[in-house]
């Protein structure tokens, strides 16, 4: 501490230019507001939203994007063959995230047509 005359502690006047808040809703919800005031000085820069009705979403999410990303040909390098096990494995991480999908939003299912019925 920097003390000035007369044994007043000298005041720091410097402003807080980066800085995260957390908060946390009743129902389990955290809001992080990730502040910036050297590139946006109006309002947060980002805000993340971690529900834990979601967890099991955002993991399994996680473990697609890594497969899918192991086979994106890289620059000037041809395309990787996706094997048999990992191609199962894609299929049954996109099937579990349409059904923790439409169990919070049963409106949003597609639709099943039957076919028509003739005499």
């Amino acid at each position: 501490m920097k003390v000035e005359r007369r044994g007043r502690i000298a005041e720091n006047d410097t402003p807080i230019l980066q800085y995260t808040q957390e908060f946390k809703d009743h129902n389990g919800e955290t809001f992080t507001w990730i502040w910036d005031k050297i590139k946006h000085f109006n309002g947060p820069l980002s805000v993340e939203i971690k529900s834990p009705e979601w967890a099991t979403f955002d993991k399994k999410e996680a473990q697609l994007s890594a497969l899918k990303t192991k086979y994106e040909p890289k620059k000037n390098e041809r395309k990787i063959r996706i094997t048999k096990a990992d191609k199962e494995a894609i299929e049954t991480l996109e099937k579990e995230l349409c059904e923790i999908f439409y169990n919070h939003y049963p409106e949003d299912r597609p639709k099943m047509r039957k076919p028509r019925k003739t005499k």
